[in-house]
């Protein structure tokens, strides 16, 4: 039975997708949201740094011997851009006028400080914009600070956590894939929860026939975040989260777990008994532009069976990363020309969707994105108003 998606939606839920300022003010409220930004892999030596995107804000995430600092990418000084590259190695020194900064995102090093400034470097007082920086497995989150007690990364995913870090231990370097999205990243992320979409949309993929028996699929719902398991059983989902947590856990079936603002991992079977990772991020840009970042790479558990098997296994890998490579690249074309066509008749939405059973999930994330919203609006609210008598907060969403 189809269902009316107006218990999850907002009666203007499409606004965003065609209001910049909306979609500016939505970002600026899930800033403070963690938010995955890279892998742990990309800093493994002191002085390594990656640059990301958090909430359509530049930031980069350094090393700094046994710690990871993060800062928004723009100088204190002028706003040049201080990594204008993806990743590297090397100390913060603006491009632009050499200003120097420390493991604290404190300016100490300024060219002629004192002829210009009239003090010293540490004395001017000049900072870095912080990010918080936590770690799950090899993933790496990030958010803007705000005050007030806050939850950690560990208890915003809850039993996701012991998931994701099982499955991005990957000992292989994953595969990155990107691709420029011309549409809203809600609707690329929304594609990702649709189970009902596949024999439309993917018949050389995923079957011309069969639509998926949403009774012998599990739901699962965690936090602000869900998951869908190939599986009847109903505590599946719990009995992964504890066998992940202990270490013995091995894949027997398809699942992907969702993450808040925008995140996703799969484990798919891709011959056999032999599972692959997929990990994408739906990026956003503007209001009708997004960057679908996405990592393929063989599942992080031990190959088992006799000796010939396993050989046979490494052997075949480089054709079955490649086959992987190649499906992986297509679904994601196939998906992104719907959700581009959304996009281009997005002004004419003025209700809620229809949803189907197999759509379930495209409801929670709803409403857990309008709660996150809304909790980032009562951070903006108590931020003090700017020096020129603006509120910081901006335009409010209703």
């Amino acid at each position: 039975m189809a269902l009316r998606g107006d218990s999850a939606f907002a009666p203007d839920w499409a606004r965003t997708l065609v209001d910049p300022l909306a979609f500016a003010h939505e970002q600026r409220c899930l800033s403070y949201v963690w938010t995955f930004l890279g892998f742990t892999d990309d800093v493994e030596k002191d002085g390594d740094w990656f640059r990301a995107s958090l909430a359509t804000r530049s930031v980069f995430v350094q090393r700094f011997g046994t710690e990871l600092k993060g800062f928004e990418n723009v100088c204190a000084h002028r706003f040049y851009p201080l990594r204008t590259k993806d990743k590297g190695n090397g100390p913060i020194v603006c491009g632009f006028h050499h200003w120097r900064y420390d493991h604290d995102g404190s300016a100490i090093g300024i060219p002629k400080c004192q002829e210009n400034f009239g003090t010293v470097s540490r004395a001017l007082g000049a900072r870095l914009n912080p990010i918080e920086i936590a770690t799950c497995g090899t993933l790496v989150f990030g958010r803007f600070p705000a005050s007030g007690k806050r939850c950690s990364l560990a208890d915003f995913l809850g039993p996701g956590f012991p998931i994701l870090a099982t499955l991005s231990r990957s000992p292989h370097k994953p595969l990155a894939l990107s691709h420029e999205l011309a549409a809203n990243w809600k609707l690329g992320l929304q594609i990702t929860f649709d189970d009902y979409h596949t024999v439309a949309v993917h018949p050389t993929t995923f079957g011309k026939t069969g639509y998926l028996d949403r009774e012998k699929l599990t739901y699962a719902r965690f936090g602000a975040h869900s998951a869908l398991i190939n599986s009847d059983r109903p505590q599946v989902f719990e009995e992964l989260s504890a066998a992940c947590a202990d270490g013995s856990f091995r894949p027997t079936c398809y699942c992907i777990l969702q993450i808040l603002p925008n995140f996703l991992v799969a484990l798919f079977r891709s011959d056999r008994d032999i599972f692959q990772c997929c990990i994408q991020q739906f990026v956003p840009v503007a209001h009708n532009r997004s960057l679908l970042r996405a990592w393929v790479y063989p599942a992080p558990f031990p190959v088992e069976g006799p000796w010939h098997a396993r050989l046979w296994r490494h052997a075949s890998d480089l054709v079955r990363n490649r086959l992987v490579q190649h499906y992986s690249r297509r679904v994601i074309r196939e998906d992104n020309t719907i959700c581009e066509s959304v996009q281009a008749v997005a002004h004419q939405i003025e209700r809620p969707p229809y949803l189907a059973a197999l759509e379930e999930r495209i409801g929670w994330f709803e409403q857990s994105y309008r709660q996150l919203v809304a909790e980032g609006q009562d951070v903006l609210a108590n931020i003090p108003e700017r020096t020129d008598g603006r509120p910081a907060a901006g335009n409010v969403l209703t």
